[in-house]
């Protein structure tokens, strides 16, 4: 049996408060960044980039949480949670790349808003736009 293996991160964006935002990426297991090099990101306020902690089971993003009372896992979707803590007009950016030996290779990202408002992408669609080139189009698994 192979397992899943996935490095994931997001953009940098400014919150509302940084102390509540701090909390919920911990309650996540998520480790908050600051810039590398601040003068390649407006800086006017201060910016966060988020990336899953060594303590996460994959590396990737999470998508439960467990739950005191009822002993239950239960879904989330991390960016919606997301949304709540971003300022006005920021948007963030969640990427995540991962694999399962070379069986299969994944990247998805989603944008969003702190209206809650999302776009996003996976790497399966160009197997859609790469229709046009050809007769012959076999998936890149297994």
């Amino acid at each position: 049996m192979a397992n899943y293996y996935a490095t994931a991160r997001s953009n940098y964006f400014a919150v509302k408060d940084e102390t509540k935002f701090r909390q919920w990426a911990e309650s996540h297991y998520l480790e908050v960044m600051t810039p590398n090099y601040p003068e390649r990101i407006p800086h006017e306020v201060p910016r966060f980039a988020i990336t899953p902690s060594d303590d996460s089971h994959h590396g990737g993003w999470p998508g439960s949480r467990f739950n005191e009372e009822t002993q239950e896992d239960e879904s989330i979707a991390l960016h919606e949670e997301l949304s709540l803590h971003l300022a006005d007009g920021e948007v963030a950016v969640l990427m995540e790349i991962g694999n399962e030996k070379l069986r299969y290779l994944i990247g998805y990202t989603v944008a969003v808003n702190n209206k809650g408002e999302t776009v996003s992408m996976d790497l399966n669609a160009i197997y859609e736009l790469a229709k046009p080139l050809g007769k012959t189009l076999t998936e890149a698994e297994y």
